[in-house]
């Protein structure tokens, strides 16, 4: 099976780079520094070549640098013997500027499942702890990379989402309610529920196992972990959820049932992680969620993901450490970018890993 393997990455006025050129290493490369040298910042970068935005801003100005007029990010991607460059430039107040190949996308999701990667970052908690939007975005952004047809019925259903929802609004200020004007919006949503429901829950039967696999490699098996589906529509149509619901909707001046309600439930021994579990189960729960991502992207896709690990250690016990250090051994993995608080583990990774690994060190020049 190939890799996804950025060859090189260069950076103007990317957050809190000026300017900078990288030569990567198509195994292991490890990014060494004080803190604020900017290790997280070309991981961020890379995602945004691989997943056109930001991991960590929903605003694309938010990557440009201080005062900056603009930024640039650019690097050379290759699977097998096919290179490609990826280029993204946005000027404030301007439309972001996307390509590959020097040419830009009708739209941007086509880039989408062309160059797959996985981050694991601290602020993947937010996963376990914030609502149930950040977990859908989760389970679509992976099966939309391989899913064309599903990307197409959630960005449809949205959009008759947004709609029904403006109607709603447009009823409760107006002091007035016209059933036929709701039913096109109503039979919109019905027609793409079901389509983006049943990808969900094949891929959430699909993805339990693996999420087990990785958390017993890291944990070992005396902790039991997993994952349920939830949505009112295992057990009723589209149909039947809004007709039974408009009263409450009318009140709510919003859509209270559909795909857009539905959630992951973490659990450790069958209880909801949040509650029971420790941060160091918590954190190991999340980087088997996110390695798990990267095996149903590999297994969807074909190709193995670019794996992006930000200060993944923190929090993690030395078992813990211990059985992540070997799994990143195995050559299971593609390409990998890692970001560590401690020069000596990352040097003992590297010396472990083979002599293709890279280091490095972005610590301002004396």
């Amino acid at each position: 099976m190939q890799d996804v393997i950025l060859q090189d990455l260069r950076l103007v006025h990317f957050k809190n780079h000026s300017q900078a050129d990288f030569q990567f290493s198509p195994k292991l490369n490890a990014l060494v520094g004080s803190n604020g040298a900017g290790k997280t910042t070309v991981l961020d970068a890379v995602h945004v070549l691989c997943m056109t935005r930001s991991y960590f801003h929903s605003t694309d100005s938010h990557c440009i640098q201080f005062e900056a007029p603009f930024f640039v990010a650019e690097g050379r991607m290759r699977v097998g013997e096919t290179e490609t460059p990826v280029y993204c430039g946005l000027k404030r107040a301007e439309k972001k500027v996307f390509k590959a190949d020097d040419a830009e996308y009708p739209r941007l999701a086509d880039h989408l499942g062309r160059f797959p990667v996985v981050m694991i970052s601290p602020s993947d908690r937010d996963l376990i702890t914030e609502g149930s939007e950040a977990r859908r975005k989760l389970m679509d952004g992976v099966i939309a990379q391989s899913d064309k047809a599903f990307l197409d019925a959630l960005i449809q259903y949205n959009r008759a989402l947004s709609q029904r929802n403006v109607l709603l609004k447009y009823f409760a200020a107006n002091r007035t309610f016209d059933a036929s004007m709701l039913e096109l919006y109503d039979s919109q949503l019905c027609q793409w529920a079901p389509v983006i429901h049943s990808a969900r829950k094949a891929f959430i039967e699909s993805f339990e196992p693996r999420l087990k696999h990785y958390y017993h490699w890291m944990a070992g098996d005396r902790e039991e972990v997993g994952i349920a589906f939830k949505s009112g529509l295992l057990e009723h149509s589209m149909e039947h959820l809004l007709q039974d619901k408009l009263a409450k909707d009318r009140v709510l001046q919003y859509t209270s049932v559909g795909p857009h309600r539905e959630d992951l439930i973490f659990t450790l021994h069958g209880e909801p992680l949040q509650r029971v579990g420790s941060q160091g189960q918590q954190k190991s729960y999340v980087v088997a969620l996110k390695l798990a991502v990267f095996d149903a992207l590999k297994e969807a896709l074909g190709i193995k993901p670019i794996l992006l690990l930000d200060d993944i250690f923190d929090k993690l016990d030395a078992q813990r450490v211990e059985g992540l250090i070997r799994l990143v051994n195995e050559h299971h993995f593609g390409q990998i970018f890692i970001t560590d608080t401690h020069p000596e583990r990352t040097a003992l990774m590297v010396k472990e890993v083979n002599e293709e690994a890279k280091v490095l060190d972005l610590s301002p020049k004396q």
